[in-house]
């Protein structure tokens, strides 16, 4: 065997090596969005933005729309994934953008009662 051949060989072997190490799977992960009336007495909506492998989503954009398309609270989750706005007379829907692939909406009747 020459040293060409088994210089290749361990080259193989060694690529081989480093992708079965270092190869991790990316699992696909979607946003899940929870959102809830406050007391019956609250004109309050909370919600709690995450993702489908369990992971908080902070710093997210949230927005709140009216039936009629326009902006009615806008903002950022905080740091523990959480948005709170004032619940808006009419029917509504909120929208939580996590980035491309990853945003998620959310009628007013899907809103969970207290």
């Amino acid at each position: 065997m020459s040293c060409r051949f088994f210089g290749v060989r361990v080259l193989v072997a060694l690529s081989f090596v480093c992708v079965a190490t270092f190869y991790s799977p990316a699992y696909a992960h979607y946003p899940l969005l929870d959102c809830r009336f406050g007391a019956e007495d609250s004109a309050q909506v909370y919600c709690s933005a995450g993702f489908s492998d369990g992971s908080k989503a902070p710093n997210v954009l949230m927005e709140v729309f009216s039936e009629d398309d326009e902006v009615v609270a806008q903002g950022r989750t905080n740091d523990r994934a959480l948005f709170d706005f004032n619940r808006p007379d009419g029917a509504f829907f909120i929208i939580m953008d996590a980035g491309p692939g990853h945003v998620i909406e959310i009628p007013d009747e899907e809103v969970l009662q207290p």
